[in-house]
């Protein structure tokens, strides 16, 4: 399971498949000695990616929409650590190496079962316990900041189901300043709001 979020976590600074590999590889190396591995990143994503699904980042989103939770610019991206299991374009992940969001979508059938059951299940045994989140989808829940299963991470989550689509929108920041500056000062509902708004124009485009 480590070794999965690991490459997950990995696949999240690279872009989406539509940019050429030179262009994965740029968005992916912060410096010149991460270019090596930046450029067998974006081999192997070209690879995987080939004639794949297009995924929420780019079908319902624009890097404009996280404008107002990252502090610099996000990068879309193919990746998703919530994606439902052989379902890679129900998820896909916005923000940078200090700050991302891990947003899924899940309409049935790709969730297995009935998703607002899933919906209760995810929103009762969370930890931290949640609050209600007015205003996205039908209901929704937020989460405050806790660890990450991202190693040296934070998280902050929205959870929120219109009709019975599900929608999952994980803000992971580095601890400390660094992540700190990567993200809007707000937290609480304020942010929450902010990660609904994209559950919101998702459900929208599903026609929800």
């Amino acid at each position: 399971m480590k070794a999965k979020v690991l490459i997950a976590a990995l696949l999240l600074v690279a872009g989406c498949s539509k940019n050429t590999p030179a262009d994965v590889a740029a968005s992916a190396a912060t410096n010149a000695k991460d270019a090596a591995t930046a450029s067998a990143l974006a081999t192997a994503l070209t690879n995987k990616d080939k004639n794949a699904p297009p995924t929420p980042c780019e079908t319902d989103f624009s890097a404009r929409d996280a404008a107002d939770i990252f502090t610099g610019p996000a990068t879309l991206n193919r990746s998703a650590m919530n994606a439902a299991l052989g379902e890679d374009e129900n998820g896909c992940g916005l923000g940078g190496s200090d700050a991302f969001i891990d947003f899924s979508i899940h309409a049935k059938p790709p969730m297995q079962g009935d998703n607002k059951q899933t919906y209760q299940t995810l929103t009762s045994l969370h930890d931290p316990k949640g609050a209600p989140l007015s205003g996205v989808g039908d209901k929704a829940m937020w989460f405050d900041v806790h660890d990450s299963n991202v190693p040296g991470m934070n998280e902050f989550d929205t959870i929120a189901i219109k009709g019975e689509t599900l929608c999952l929108a994980d803000l992971h920041f580095k601890k400390g300043a660094d992540g700190d500056k990567a993200i809007t000062p707000a937290r609480g509902e304020e942010l929450a709001k902010k990660l609904g708004a994209l559950c919101n124009k998702s459900f929208a485009a599903r026609g929800g």
